[in-house]
């Protein structure tokens, strides 16, 4: 018998109902619900949990335990997990704003003659008060930071706090967990997922590359110490939750350390390519012919811009402005040669249509089309559609994973594209990700979810579309 099968017999007897009363109340026969009772059958599908939980009248949260043993029956433990988990990343990026600091005390000057040769640290405030004033006494006179750690919040915090505003490049190595195999990608890489993107939108020199290791393994080990901090003029090594470390400030200590982080980087592979502006992010846009998903608060319009609209309204040198219709239009061709979704919400194709503002680019990149050239491109998105050359999917709920700051974009087999935006849409982060098990948890994601009720289905989004022209 499944959990689900043992939940659902436990209210039903807290109820006091008969299975024959509740089979008649949900309009199916009792003896296929004494089958799914038993664990005999499946359950059809999630209207029949709800339906039931509303003829219990369930609680919210006992309907939402219900629904969550169900999925778990219909997707296996394990993956039911990992689609929750990349769920809430992109809640969680969607809310984070690309302009908000990361503020650490301590951010002081530093007289590194006054440092000692070792410094053994036991608490845990004395030692990353002293771990920020270092590193940023070292930034600030040129020095690059080299890391071996594992991402975690506190990691990318420091790290940007005292390379802010900084021409350091951060070099970042780690290892994404290799024991789970290719279909359902280990939990522990999606943890540290978030902690690396959130350092590489605040800092655009922050290189972080990674090898494969068993996470198990990893932590089993009698390595006390294992993360390692250089720069210039310091080695800082500290236990796992950076309450305990060591310091040296060491000539020779820095060069036997730093010929080891060399080796180990030989062994890496980059993780993310990042693109400063939106002619360097075209370079990398589209540019494999794999089916691809595209998540954002507005319809994509790259599809939708003719030329005559392009040149009307692109404010850009005429070096620069030939360069993007180009690539633009080679984007197109790609797109229009795979499978290509685009999830949007109804607000921002409700936006669009009254202001043309379009998301996709910087707001001094280009001035708004007009209203009549904006139904144009809404006749061209619906063309598409009805043509079966791209497929434009509603979002039901606005507030779900949809944000103007951000947008996903992943591809089935090569990358995943993040694209951060601030509040004034005068900057933007890009993010090009490479490591596989990453990309293979969006994309599982997104498959799932464009066939939830969450997502309005082809000809509904086609209806509220034309309902706008």
């Amino acid at each position: 018998m499944s959990q689900f099968s043992e939940l659902l017999k436990e209210h039903i007897n807290k109820k006091d109902i008969t299975i024959k009363a509740l089979a008649e109340k949900c309009g199916i026969d009792r003896t296929y619900l004494h089958k799914i009772l038993k664990g005999e059958r499946k359950v059809p599908n999630q209207a029949f949990v709800n339906n039931i939980s509303l003829q219990l009248m369930l609680s919210a949260e006992d309907r939402s335990k219900l629904v969550e043993l169900y999925n778990i029956s219909e997707m296996g433990e394990d993956v039911y997990n990992r689609r929750r988990q990349v769920s809430k990343i992109i809640h969680d990026m969607a809310n984070t704003n690309m302009e908000d600091a990361d503020v650490l005390e301590f951010k002081t000057e530093v007289d590194i003659d006054t440092v000692p040769e070792i410094s053994i640290y036991t608490d845990k405030r004395e030692l990353r008060k002293n771990l920020q004033v270092l590193i940023c006494s070292d930034v600030q006179k040129g020095s690059d930071i080299q890391v071996i750690a594992q991402p975690t919040d506190y990691l990318s915090s420091l790290l940007a706090a005292t390379a802010e505003g900084s021409e350091s490049v951060i070099n970042h190595l780690f290892f994404f967990d290799n024991t789970a195999g290719n279909n359902i990608p280990d939990k522990y890489n999606l943890d540290i997922f978030p902690c690396i993107c959130h350092l590489a939108q605040k800092h655009e020199k922050y290189e972080p590359l990674y090898y494969y290791e068993s996470a198990s393994a990893y932590y089993n080990s009698t390595n006390i110490m294992p993360n390692i901090i250089i720069t210039n003029n310091f080695v800082i090594r500290t236990d796992g939750d950076y309450c305990e470390g060591v310091i040296y400030k060491s000539k020779p200590m820095v060069d036997f350390y730093m010929r080891q982080f060399d080796k180990l980087k030989s062994k890496c592979s980059k993780l993310l390519d990042h693109a400063t502006d939106i002619f360097e992010y075209v370079y990398f846009w589209y540019d494999d012919k794999e089916n691809f998903i595209s998540m954002d608060f507005q319809p994509c319009t790259m599809l939708c811009l003719t030329e005559d609209i392009y040149d009307a309204h692109a404010l850009l040198p005429a070096g620069a402005k030939e360069f993007i219709k180009e690539k633009l239009a080679l984007g197109r061709k790609a797109l229009l040669e795979s499978k290509f979704m685009n999830l949007f919400s109804e607000k921002g194709l409700a936006e669009f249509m009254a202001t043309g503002e379009i998301f996709e680019l910087p707001r001094n990149a280009y001035t708004y089309p007009t209203l009549a050239e904006r139904k144009i491109m809404l006749q061209i998105m619906i063309s598409l559609c009805e043509s079966g050359m791209a497929d434009y999917r509603i979002i039901k709920d606005d507030n779900f994973a949809v944000s103007k700051n951000l947008c996903l974009n992943v591809s089935e087999n090569t990358s995943l594209n993040v694209v951060a935006r601030n509040n004034c849409f005068s900057d933007f982060s890009y993010m090009k990700i490479n490591e596989t098990s990453i990309i293979q948890a969006f994309w599982d994601y997104y498959k799932y979810f464009t066939e939830t009720d969450a997502v309005c289905s082809h000809e509904e989004t086609i209806a509220i579309m034309r309902s706008y022209l």
